[in-house]
């Protein structure tokens, strides 16, 4: 299984740089881990659904599609609204370049990419799981980089929604409470990539592909 190719896997790359400064505020911390149930996953499955249904039909094929069960029981990490986002633009995308019969303007990784910029701008800002992973992030950022626990929220409130969304409201709850438990270890030398490993498996388990 394959998932987002490798110039995709870095979701949201120029809405990062544009909010470096204030996401080193931002670091993690305890997990309050309370045996969540993850109220979102009805909805993940049914827009895990859409995606593989889209992507048969791309692929020229319908619910018989050999990989159709693959996709359904793939392991995302995206959220729904991220996954109903990324369905509606990618597979129009797909469709226009198909239907203009030019095969060379089918470029994954470029329509990827795009279509994840154009999504991270409309995705909530709230959810399930995005106060557990803010709070750790905060907790940490007290911990770890002597950062006051206030001035990380006010931070965050001052992030662009977009900005929010890369490391918070793309992910499932599932993903999200994985996140804060990882942001929960002990502080590092180089605070900045230790709260970016936190993320990466969960940022390559976005969007399936066979």
């Amino acid at each position: 299984m394959r998932n987002l190719p490798p110039s995709a896997k870095d979701p949201g790359r120029s809405v990062r740089h544009a909010a470096a400064a204030l996401l080193a505020l931002l670091p993690l911390a305890a997990c309050s881990g309370a045996g969540a149930n993850y109220p979102d996953r009805p909805d993940v499955a049914q827009a895990q659904e859409g995606w593989c249904l889209a992507l048969a039909k791309s692929e020229g094929s319908g619910p018989a599609w050999e990989h159709t069960n693959t996709c359904r029981t793939a392991d995302t990490a995206a959220s729904p609204a991220y996954l109903r986002g990324m369905t509606k633009c990618f597979f129009e995308r797909v469709s226009a370049a198909q239907e203009g019969g030019d095969t060379a303007a089918v470029d994954r990784s470029q329509m990827l990419g795009e279509c994840n910029d154009k999504v991270l701008i409309d995705l909530p800002e709230g959810g399930p799981g995005v106060e557990e992973v803010l709070d750790a992030r905060c907790q940490r950022a007290e911990r770890c980089e002597k950062t006051a626990y206030a001035e990380c929220k006010a931070a965050v409130k001052r992030l662009e929604p977009a900005q929010q969304a890369l490391f918070t409201s793309m992910y499932n709850a599932t993903a999200l409470h994985d996140i804060a438990g990882c942001l929960s270890s002990g502080c590092s030398d180089n605070e900045e990539e230790a709260r970016d490993a936190c993320y990466k498996k969960f940022a390559d388990k976005l969007l399936w592909f066979p």
